[in-house]
């Protein structure tokens, strides 16, 4: 058996699963050149993307196993990958990501970003804030994220609703719609959490008329893919004060031009893609991985398998 890791942590992976795999022969590098050389006998692949012509030269791939929650990269490859197990880490980042929409909502609720500008104006100000408690948080996306997001506003004293692909109860959500009432969710909520996988179903589907039918007081947070929601109408949005403002650690390119009009809004904060990486990230995904590699070997049903059809 070989395991083929294609990532920019390759060896940090490597030495983890030759420690608790010494039996596996485990190939681990970043470049193409190296992928193109080793793809050809890999039995199993553990990546986060890559080159996807290279799947043209795996003869023996049977697995892989992506060290991300989300699958949209490789979902132009869903017909080639039919004989391919896919597996995800879903759920690995559910407690970080929930941390950081906490601390994007109450910064967005005390205006941290005034705050701060007065510090720097050595300005002296005062105002009342009305609390969390009482307010709408709508969640778009009630995988394992958006659950945990739910759990923590619930302990807030947040009204919780959500949308979810299919529409089931959820605990600590009020109400559960289903994707063709998201302008319902929408209108209805202070604060707006982007947390659904990327699919070509959630491609933009907050857009110019979606945006317009929130709140001129709501805030919209993205914590999921930048693509699912539509860049230019978000800024236009933004610039025309018809949101309050945004917290996005997601964009539609990234890293974030420096042309963009994002950096210079004053009522946007801009984080560079870290909701999601956790501290220990490489021993966690190992942990995941290792449970699957476990059940492999046994001939057990893996975890976290993709399921194309949804496209997650």
């Amino acid at each position: 058996m070989k395991i083929l890791v294609y990532h920019r942590f390759a060896q940090e992976f490597s030495r983890l699963l030759q420690e608790r795999f010494p039996e596996v022969e485990v190939a681990a590098g970043h470049s193409e050149e190296f992928l193109s050389q080793h793809i050809v006998d890999a039995d199993i692949m553990l990546v986060f993307e890559f080159p996807l012509a290279a799947l043209k030269q795996a003869k023996r791939l049977k697995w892989i196993q992506l060290t991300s929650a989300g699958s949209e990269q490789l979902l132009d490859a869903r017909e080639s990958l039919q004989a391919v197990v896919v597996t995800n880490t879903r759920g690995m980042h559910a407690n970080l990501i929930a941390d950081y929409t906490f601390g994007a909502m109450v910064a967005l609720q005390w205006d941290f970003f005034e705050l701060f500008r007065d510090k720097q104006a050595k300005r002296w100000g005062s105002k009342a804030i009305e609390p969390l408690s009482g307010k709408t948080l709508g969640i778009v996306g009630l995988g394992s994220i958006g659950g945990e997001i739910a759990r923590r506003a619930k302990a807030f004293g947040m009204n919780v609703i959500g949308v979810k692909r299919n529409p089931v109860a959820i605990e600590g959500v009020s109400r559960v719609f289903g994707p063709d009432q998201l302008r319902v969710l929408l209108s209805a909520s202070d604060f707006v959490v982007v947390a659904a996988a990327l699919t070509p179903e959630t491609y933009r589907m907050i857009g110019e008329l979606e945006l317009r039918a929130m709140k001129k007081t709501s805030y919209l947070i993205n914590i999921a893919r930048g693509r699912i929601v539509d860049e230019s109408a978000l800024i236009k949005a933004l610039q025309e004060e018809r949101i309050a403002g945004a917290f996005l650690d997601a964009f539609e390119k990234e890293p974030l031009p420096p042309e963009s009009p994002l950096w210079e809004l004053p009522n946007v904060m801009i984080t560079p893609r870290i909701a999601g990486i956790l501290k220990d990230y490489a021993a966690r995904v190992i942990e995941i991985f290792g449970e699957n590699l476990e059940r492999w070997k046994a001939g057990e049903a893996l975890r976290n398998k993709v399921d194309w059809e949804k496209g997650y």
